[in-house]
């Protein structure tokens, strides 16, 4: 439906049906432009409304001027139509901050985005993040399910991560958070600034950190320890940095950067350990590949049920 000034002039004088108030409506929403054109023809519609010689005249017989009658009523329309607009404005802002963008990267994939407020995230494969489209409230939420690179801006409102594990919250800093809904673990890592952890279930199971710290959720209780090694968050540039890993621990790696299932059938090699680094790009194959100059194994890919063998 156009909104054209007959539209609005009906809107005005309080004639608008209901599909015309929901077209004015969505018609401001879709482009500012409208909205200056709508604040435009309100001046013109409350000037042509004011300007009448049928209510000057019985006031020019009380001793007051038309002239200055008109610029009353001209204020008192400019305070009606800022409202409206502060009015109009505060439910926009409030439609935006319960209105929800969801991102989802694949396996093998990450991603970079900038949230409302400026804040800069990485996201790792496998993971999922949900953030409002306007961080108006007292707090800035974000629902992560996976793993994240937050770089967050300063601000006098909390920015919160929640996951189903634990949720974390800061005012402005960088940390890593990899929390996925189906697995077990859960573990935060502080670069700068300073980070609480705390359970919504529980009141009292809160964890500070300081930079250079990680948490580590090991048989239900987080596990404060020194961070020496940040290499391994280097997933951020598509590398996979293995510090004294299993080779059982690395498959798990594998499943998650490629979105394959591995099935270990050779258990010599289960326990053994591997420290290197990979390029996520390069594919698993290339990495089993490499793997195999340090562990004695053979593997088959299975393409139709996207199964690997370990033998």
């Amino acid at each position: 439906m156009n909104v054209d000034r007959h539209v609005l002039i009906r809107y005005f004088l309080g004639q608008s049906t209901e599909e015309e108030k929901e077209a004015i409506r969505q018609w401001l929403e879709n482009d500012p432009a409208n909205k200056q054109q709508f604040v435009s023809e309100r001046i013109r519609f409350d000037a042509s409304v004011i300007v009448n010689e049928n209510e000057i005249r019985p006031v020019e017989r009380q001793g007051i001027h038309p002239y200055i009658l008109i610029g009353m009523k001209i204020a008192a329309s400019f305070l009606i139509l800022l409202s409206s607009i502060y009015l109009y404005d505060s439910y926009r802002m409030e439609t935006l901050s319960t209105t929800y963008q969801a991102i989802r990267v694949p396996a093998g994939n990450r991603t970079n985005l900038v949230l409302p407020d400026g804040t800069e995230v990485w996201l790792n494969s496998n993971t999922s993040l949900k953030y409002p489209l306007a961080f108006t409230r007292d707090r800035r939420e974000v629902i992560l399910d996976g793993e994240a690179y937050f770089d967050v801006v300063k601000g006098s409102k909390p920015f919160i991560v929640k996951t189903d594990k634990y949720n974390v919250e800061v005012l402005g800093t960088t940390f890593n958070v990899e929390a996925y809904s189906k697995e077990p673990g859960f573990k935060t890592a502080l670069f700068s600034g300073k980070v609480k952890l705390f359970n919504r279930n529980c009141n009292d199971d809160n964890t500070y950190l300081e930079p250079g710290q990680t948490a580590d959720l090991v048989n239900g209780k987080l596990q404060v320890s020194s961070t020496k090694d940040l290499d391994v968050y280097r997933w951020r540039d598509g590398l996979i940095y293995i510090e004294n890993k299993s080779f059982e621990e690395i498959m798990k790696l594998f499943e998650k950067y490629y979105n394959v299932r591995i099935e270990i059938r050779n258990n010599k090699v289960k326990s053994l350990g591997y420290k290197g680094k990979m390029r996520v790009s390069d594919g698993v194959n290339h990495g089993l590949n490499v793997l195999q100059n340090d562990f004695p194994f053979t593997y088959e890919r299975d393409e139709d049920t996207n199964i690997i063998y370990i033998y």
